[in-house]
This record gives structure tokens, sequence and C-alpha cells, in this order.
């Protein structure tokens, strides 16, 4: 359960999208996956969810270690599962207030 205000709850699970198109805030890096998609195709991918690009689909993953869940908390930032339509995905952290629901 990621939760920071009583105004929006963001589940496990949840999709959800930029409220405003920007550049890629500072806060915001991605999980290493041991090469599994290059670093070219990171940048990208996050670059496009955060400009807004409604063919990439992102929702709030679940964090297993309660460290790790602390440290995001701490830090006011959830982890999203990004997937693009070609099948390449990528874990990366984002701050929930710059978030909406997708529908």
């Amino acid at each position: 359960m990621m939760s920071f205000n009583t105004q929006k709850y963001l589940g496990e699970g949840t999709r959800v999208r930029v409220t405003q198109p920007m550049d890629v805030p500072g806060s915001s890096i991605w999980d290493e996956d041991g090469g599994r998609v290059s670093t070219r195709v990171k940048k990208m991918l996050q670059q496009r969810f955060f400009r807004g690009d409604r063919h990439l689909s992102a929702e709030v993953m679940y964090v297993a270690r309660e460290s790790e869940r602390e440290q995001l908390r701490r830090k006011r930032l959830v982890k999203l599962r990004l997937r693009d339509p070609a099948g390449s995905t990528l874990v990366l952290t984002a701050d929930p207030a710059m978030l909406a629901i997708s529908h």
C-alpha cells in the first residue's frame, strides 16, 4: 500500500499516467535488470512516460522488501512498471504527486 495523502490512493496494480507532460525528474531512477534492456531503450521509455505517451502502460508495483518500501516512503516515491507495445519493460521510481489514475 502506497498512500501519501487523502485525495489520492495508489495501491499496487493501479494503472497510472503523468498528470502533466514534463522532462524526466531527477528523482526518477530505474532498477537494474542485468542488461536485459539496453540503456538507450530505458532512457527512451522513461522519457516517453514522462512526456505523456499514451502507448505506454504503467502500473504501481508491489515492493516485497520492507527496507526498500521504507526508503521509498521516506523519499515519497512509488515504483512503477512501464510496458511498451513491443514488450519492453522498465521498472522506475516516480513521485505520486505527478501521477493520476489512468482509465
